[in-house]
């Protein structure tokens, strides 16, 4: 990959979970070998990424290059076009590594009529960090991310239901992080009920956490639950209507809800994202019914031997009727591995 659209990746990362509806995009503007300005989308309405790059060049841009991780933008929204800056400003060449799918967008187009030379430079790490953004648009609900932590031997807990602080704390890091980029956290009611999950994000400088979601079930709230201190206002599914009384304190969602029903429902909250944290049910659900995006399972350097407690409790038959997943990437986190896979 080119070093100077690494270094826009770099930076677009560093912001993934804090731009809202928009995807993060990093850039970097380079004249005679030399970089003279780059910059990131830092926040929801807020100057994209180009703009922001321009804004901080040491020197007059005219004639320089941009790279940029995602194609400029052309139209009006909360800010204007990114094309007509990179245009005022002389850019001579202009590298971006991702297409942008929305149908308002055609920053290569309009680059390119004007005169500005333009290359799609795409790779993997660009596709990989656009994916979630790209699959909400595409499909209508929500990116769905789903987590679990596992022994070796693949048990989510003891077969007493003993689950706590299977991995280490590099890992208990990371998923903080997780929740940090995603807008929603889903638990099931028997996590919420035996748990008492508070579903923040607890990172230094703070973060940003998810507005709790729980598959409640036929299962009653109680008024000493830790997501009743939450920063943001709970949405609970549940089939029983005496958790009405709760209704002052979160949205009650009262029926009999499908995994794909609800899903439209956070979507047409304007929910993106979805980091699942449910037990085996509910990941086995998720999976058996095909809503999911990617899968993050954080795997400790331990053998909990017998136990039914799994990440995927449904009867295989076949080799032909396994799950298939494309493995994305693998990371060691202290005596912990994290493997990411999507769904092939």
């Amino acid at each position: 990959m080119n070093r100077y659209m690494k270094m826009a990746l770099e930076l677009a990362k560093m912001t993934d979970g804090q731009t809202g509806k928009n995807p993060p995009v990093g850039a970097v503007i380079v004249k005679d070998g030399s970089i003279i300005g780059m910059g990131a989308h830092l926040g929801y309405g807020q100057p994209h990424a180009e703009r922001q790059a321009l804004a901080s060049c040491s020197e007059d841009p005219a004639g320089a290059d941009i790279y940029v991780t995602l194609e400029p933008c052309s139209h009006h929204g909360k800010t204007p076009p990114c094309t007509d800056a990179i245009i005022e400003a002389g850019i001579r060449y202009v590298y971006y590594a991702e297409q942008d799918l929305n149908p308002k967008v055609s920053g290569h187009d309009v680059l390119k009529a004007a005169g500005v030379n333009v290359e799609h430079m795409p790779n993997d790490a660009a596709q990989e960090l656009y994916r979630a953004f790209f699959s909400h648009l595409m499909r209508k609900r929500p990116n769905v991310t789903l987590k679990c932590a596992m022994s070796v031997d693949g048990r989510l807990a003891l077969d007493d239901g003993t689950s706590k602080w299977i991995t280490g704390e590099a890992a208990r890091a990371d998923v903080h992080n997780a929740r940090h980029v995603h807008e929603a956290i889903l638990v099931g009611g028997h996590t919420l009920l035996n748990d008492d999950p508070r579903l923040t994000t607890r990172i230094e400088g703070g973060g940003r956490s998810p507005r709790p979601v729980v598959l409640l079930g036929k299962g009653k709230l109680r008024q000493d639950l830790a997501i009743f201190s939450h920063p943001r206002r709970p949405v609970i599914y549940t089939t029983n209507k005496d958790n009405l009384e709760f209704e002052d304190r979160c949205d009650i969602k009262i029926g009999d809800w499908s995994l794909q029903a609800v899903l439209d429902d956070l979507y047409g909250m304007k929910l993106t994202s979805l980091f699942v944290e449910g037990g085996a049910s509910v990941l086995t659900s998720f999976i058996k019914e095909k809503l999911y995006d990617q899968i993050f399972i954080y795997v400790a350097p331990k053998i909990f031997g017998e136990s039914r407690h799994a990440l995927y409790r449904e009867k295989i038959f076949s080799m032909e009727e396994a799950v298939q997943l494309r493995l994305v990437d693998v990371e060691k986190l202290g005596p912990d591995l994290k493997i990411t896979y999507g769904k092939a």
